[in-house]
């Protein structure tokens, strides 16, 4: 095998050129450092003038645009519908009155049907007060007697209330509550006397509709009720009263000037008559409408009535 030829320098063979330590200016130019990163000016004050009068020019012609489309559509489209008569309703089958009954209204029903004439016109009776009226009998501490009936007083009760005469009733005792200055809610009871020129006694109902009108017009009460109140939640009604037979009459007055009292403008007006042993006895009262105590405290003691012959 033949020797390949050496080198004086110690190598073997030819090598190739070295252009690594090569400083020649033939090689590529170096554009980064040539050229480094541009930096952009101010715009010049005519720019801006172009610019805003650019801007100008367009909000301006789309104003116009719709102005324009406005005024169109206001004279066509708006025009059309304002103008256009109702559409015409297309006929329905034949209707005849067959199966169905004609609404009449209740008279009896009291949110349409007017107050009976008990409630609204003037006693049908002379509204007599018995003469020499019988004192009532001493009751228990806590209860009011008058007649057979007594009841239990409720708490604040204790005005010491006293009632000398009313139509139609002797053995009168009563009990009475503030409502404010002279005006009281009270509750009375008594013997009820009829005399006989009148016809006597003339039964449960009869004497509740002839107590509870006197009473609901007796002056004291006219005063503040006047000649023509409102009348509402009225009831006529048998009812009984510690197992006795009675009837109850009642009905809520509103005072026809609301500024008579500065705490109430309206009143329930109470009669109730019961078939005590002795004779008829009877319960006649008004309690302040609007003042819930007031009223709960009537409902306690119509509840608390008992039969004391």
């Amino acid at each position: 095998m033949a020797q390949e030829p050496h080198r004086e320098d110690g190598t073997e063979g030819e090598s190739l050129p070295d252009f690594t330590s090569s400083t020649s200016s033939a090689g590529l130019p170096d554009l980064a450092r040539d050229h480094g990163p541009a930096t952009l000016g101010e715009p010049s004050e005519s720019a801006r003038r172009r610019t805003r009068t650019t801007m100008i020019a367009v909000i301006g012609g789309t104003v116009v645009i719709l102005v324009v489309l406005a005024l169109v559509l206001s004279q066509t489209v708006f025009r059309s519908i304002l103008e256009d008569p109702d559409p015409e309703a297309y006929s329905t089958g034949t209707r005849s009155a067959e199966g169905q009954s004609e609404y009449v209204p209740d008279p009896e029903d009291p949110d349409i049907a007017p107050p009976p004439p008990i409630f609204t016109q003037a006693p049908t009776t002379e509204c007599t007060v018995p003469p020499n009226s019988e004192p009532a009998q001493p009751s228990a501490s806590g209860k009011v007697r008058g007649g057979g009936l007594e009841y239990t007083s409720p708490e604040g009760w204790d005005d010491g209330w006293a009632v000398h005469s009313l139509p139609y009733l002797t053995e009168i005792a009563a009990d009475g509550r503030r409502v404010e200055g002279n005006w009281f809610s009270v509750v009375n009871l008594g013997r009820v006397s009829f005399p006989e020129e009148e016809g006597g006694y003339p039964g449960l109902e009869a004497s509740s509709v002839a107590i509870f009108q006197c009473y609901a017009t007796t002056a004291g009460v006219v005063s503040h009720f006047g000649e023509h109140p409102e009348v509402t939640d009225y009831r006529s009604e048998a009812m009984t009263v510690d197992g006795t037979a009675a009837w109850i009459v009642q009905a809520t007055y509103h005072f026809e000037d609301p500024e008579v009292l500065k705490t109430s403008s309206a009143s329930v007006v109470t009669a109730i008559v019961v078939d005590t042993p002795e004779g008829p006895s009877a319960l006649a009262s008004d309690v302040a409408a609007d003042q819930p105590e007031h009223v709960q405290n009537l409902e306690d003691i119509i509840a608390s009535l008992d039969v004391v012959e």
